[in-house]
C-alpha cells in the first residue's frame, strides 16, 4: 500500500471555501477543538464516566456494554449520510452538537432522581442519557468529518494536527486537574454532576466557535432518503481503503478495551484514588504535547505511513508496561504517570499519522461522504465491539 495524495478535484458538496477562507479558519478551529476537549474530558469520554458508572455500582460487563453503545450508534452513517449532505455538514453538525449538551445535562439530574428511582431506575436512566447522546454525536461526526475534509489545508494536515493535538492536550491538562481537585472534595454524590455540568457549559461554546468555520454547504445530489445505497457502498470495492480499515479495525478491537477499563484496573488492581487516577490523564496528554508538532512535522514531511507505524509500535508495548508497573506501592503513581506520558506519545503519532493517510491518500473530495461514512461505521463496529468484549472477559476472569 503505497502512499499518494489524492487529486482534491472540485467537492460535490457544493462551493468548498477558497484557500484563504481555509487558512483564516485554522484559529477557529484550533478554538473549537480546544474548548471541546473539556465536554470531552468531563462528560462521556474521560475517566470521570467510567469512574461514575462505577460509582454506581455497575460491573465490568455491565459499563462495557454502555461504553459501547457510543461507537455502535456510529452505524447511523451508512443511513443517515444522504440526507446529512443533503441538509449541509455545517447546518447538521451545530445542530447535532446543541442538541448532544441539551441530553447530557440530563446527568446533572442524577442525585434528584437517585432516591426516587432505586439504582436500577438509575442505571436505566443513565442507559437513555447516554443512548440519547450517542445518536446526536453520531449525527454530528457523520457531518463533521467530510465538513473537516473542506476546510484543512492537504499541504498541512500533519502540522495542523499537530498544532491540534497540542491544543488538545494544553486543555486536556488543565481539564484534568479540575476534574481531579473537585473529585476528592467532600461533594458527596454531586461531585460528578457538577463536572458533568462544567463540560456542558464548554460544549455550548465549542458549537459557537464551530459557527464561524466555513464550508460545509449543501449537497447537490438528489439522494435524500434514509437508507443504503449503491453509491455510499461503492469504496468496500477500494482494496487499499479496506486494507486500511483492517488495519484500523484490529488496532482499535485491541487497545479499545484496555483504554476503556485501565480507570478501574488503576483503582481495583494498583491501589490508586479516584483523585489520582483522574491525574493520571496529565501524564498522556504531557507526551501528547511534546511530541505534537514533531509527529506533524514528520508526517508532512516524510510521509503518513512511517509516523502511524512508527506509533502503533510504540503503542503495543503499553499492555507489557502496565502488566509489570508496581502495585500497592509508593512507587505506583510514579509509574502510571511515567507509562502514561510514554503512551501520549505513542498514540499521539499513530492518530497523526493514521489521519494523515486518511484524508490525504485515500479519501478524495469527490467521494468524501461514501468513504467517511464507512470509516465511521466501521469504527463504531468495532469499538463497540471491542468494549463489549473487554467487559465480559474482565467480568469472566474476575476471580
Amino acid at each position: 500500500m503505497t502512499e499518494t495524495t489524492v487529486d482534491p478535484g472540485v467537492s460535490n458538496a457544493g462551493a468548498e471555501p477558497t484557500q484563504y477562507e481555509k487558512i483564516r479558519a485554522i484559529p477557529w478551529s484550533l478554538a473549537y477543538d480546544l474548548v471541546n476537549t473539556f465536554f470531552v474530558q468531563l462528560t462521556f469520554f474521560g475517566s470521570v464516566f467510567i469512574l461514575f458508572l462505577n460509582d454506581l455500582g455497575l460491573n465490568e460487563s455491565q459499563i462495557g456494554l454502555l461504553l459501547a453503545v457510543l461507537p455502535f450508534v456510529g452505524l447511523l452513517s451508512l443511513f443517515i449520510t444522504p440526507p446529512v449532505a443533503r441538509a449541509g455538514y455545517k447546518k447538521t453538525f451545530l445542530t447535532s452538537m446543541a442538541v448532544r449538551s441539551i441530553f447530557t445535562t440530563g446527568l446533572l439530574l442524577v442525585p434528584l432522581f437517585a432516591d426516587r428511582l432505586g439504582n436500577a431506575g438509575i442505571v436505566a436512566y443513565v442507559a437513555f442519557i447516554t443512548i440519547a447522546f450517542a445518536i446526536s454525536r453520531a449525527v454530528a461526526m457523520t457531518a463533521f468529518l467530510p465538513w473537516q475534509q473542506e476546510y484543512i489545508p492537504h499541504q498541512m494536515r500533519g502540522r495542523y494536527a499537530g498544532y491540534s493535538s497540542i491544543i488538545v492536550s494544553l486543555g486536556g491538562l488543565i481539564a484534568v486537574a479540575l476534574a481531579g481537585f473537585l473529585i476528592d472534595r467532600p461533594l458527596g454524590v454531586w461531585r460528578f454532576p457538577i463536572l458533568f455540568g462544567i463540560g456542558v457549559a464548554f460544549g455550548l461554546v465549542s458549537v459557537y466557535l464551530a459557527s464561524h468555520i466555513p464550508g460545509g454547504a449543501p449537497s447537490g445530489s438528489k439522494i435524500s432518503r434514509f437508507g443504503l445505497n449503491s453509491k455510499i457502498l461503492a469504496p468496500l470495492r477500494d482494496s487499499r481503503f479496506i486494507r486500511y480499515l483492517t488495519a484500523l479495525g484490529l488496532t482499535t478491537l485491541a487497545l479499545g478495551p484496555i483504554f476503556s477499563f485501565l480507570p478501574i484496573f488503576m483503582k481495583e488492581r494498583v491501589g490508586l484514588n479516584e483523585g489520582n487516577i483522574v491525574f493520571l490523564q496529565t501524564g498522556g496528554l504531557i507526551g501528547s504535547l511534546l511530541s505534537s508538532y514533531f509527529w506533524g512535522w514528520l508526517a508532512d514531511r516524510y510521509g503518513s505511513k512511517p509516523v502511524a507505524i512508527s506509533g502503533l509500535l510504540m503503542t503495543t508495548c503499553l499492555p507489557v508496561l502496565w502488566f509489570l508497573m508496581p502495585r500497592d506501592s509508593l512507587l505506583s503513581l510514579p509509574s502510571a504517570l511515567g507509562i502514561a506520558f510514554f503512551q501520549g506519545i505513542a498514540t499521539t503519532g499513530w492518530g497523526i499519522g493514521s489521519g494523515r493517510f486518511l484524508f490525504v491518500s485515500i479519501v478524495s473530495p469527490d467521494h468524501k461522504t461514501e468513504y467517511l461514512s464507512q470509516y465511521n461505521a466501521w469504527m463504531g463496529v468495532l469499538s463497540g465491539a471491542g468494549s463489549i468484549l473487554g467487559g465480559n472477559l474482565l467480568q469472566s476472569f474476575s476471580s
